[in-house]
């Protein structure tokens, strides 16, 4: 890591502690860093942001293992068949770029449960992401190395488990990073108008009160709570794929 990437978060606190110590800035709307890690420290020790942050977990884990196996199928299929790509490219085409916080009405009609149209809600974007990044895998593989295994018996699961998930793997964890951060953007967003726990209730709990220094501790916990599975999507991505290059930019 540069001195300029700690640096520049640095003199952006320093800068906005002085604003808010002078009258710069308004205190009461914005306080001061050290009044708000003050604040962050009180909701750590007495339960709430580990309460509502592990809530807000647990839903974007069910997102992403909702999300993710159809999503890798799809998108091997969609590689795989022209026909299938065909057909299903003008439906993604339709539905992929309409924010997935607007399906919730809809998702909320056919499901009973408030918490599982909350996750599916948000496992929309993800499941586009991963598909279409799996399909861009698929469409990247060397052609000679697919017919060789064809030629040589592999067929089927045999296929699919030797070649196609191997070489797909970098696209699928790309679209994985990139569906990760969307899945918590869109979790966050549902859960500030729909949802009684979890780290986007609590940050429009604290708007609404006008719980200002709890509403930056809400926004310091959900960017650490970002920061950490992006970290640790692509920790895991650097043991189980050390060979290869990121391929973030492939990704639709």
């Amino acid at each position: 890591m540069s001195w300029i990437a700690v640096a520049s978060p640095l003199l952006l606190l320093v800068g906005w502690e002085i604003a808010s110590a002078t009258g710069l800035l308004r205190a009461v709307f914005f306080p001061r860093p050290t009044t708000v890690a003050e604040h962050f420290l009180r909701l750590v020790v007495d339960g709430s942001l580990p309460h509502h942050g592990g809530v807000t977990v647990m839903r974007v884990a069910w997102t992403v293992l909702l999300a993710t196996p159809p999503a890798v199928a799809v998108g091997l299929a969609m590689g795989i068949s022209r026909r299938t790509r065909e057909g299903l490219d003008p439906l993604f085409a339709v539905i992929y770029p309409i924010p997935s916080v607007l399906f919730l009405p809809l998702i909320s009609f056919l499901l009973r449960s408030a918490e599982a149209a909350l996750v599916v809600t948000g496992a929309i974007t993800p499941f586009f992401l991963v598909a279409y990044t799996t399909m861009t895998g698929v469409q990247q593989l060397d052609r000679t190395v697919l017919e060789a295994a064809t030629h040589y018996g592999a067929r089927g699961w045999r296929l699919f488990l030797k070649v196609l998930l191997p070489g797909t793997l970098p696209f699928i964890f790309t679209g994985l990073r990139l569906g990760l951060g969307y899945a918590l953007i869109v979790l966050i967003a549902v859960e500030m108008v729909s949802a009684r726990d979890g780290l986007g209730a609590l940050l429009w709990l604290s708007w609404g009160i006008l719980k200002v220094e709890e509403m930056y501790a809400a926004l310091v916990a959900i960017a650490l709570l970002g920061a950490f599975l992006t970290w640790g999507l692509g920790l895991l991505r650097a043991r189980l794929l050390p060979w290869v290059e990121d391929v973030a930019g492939t990704a639709r």
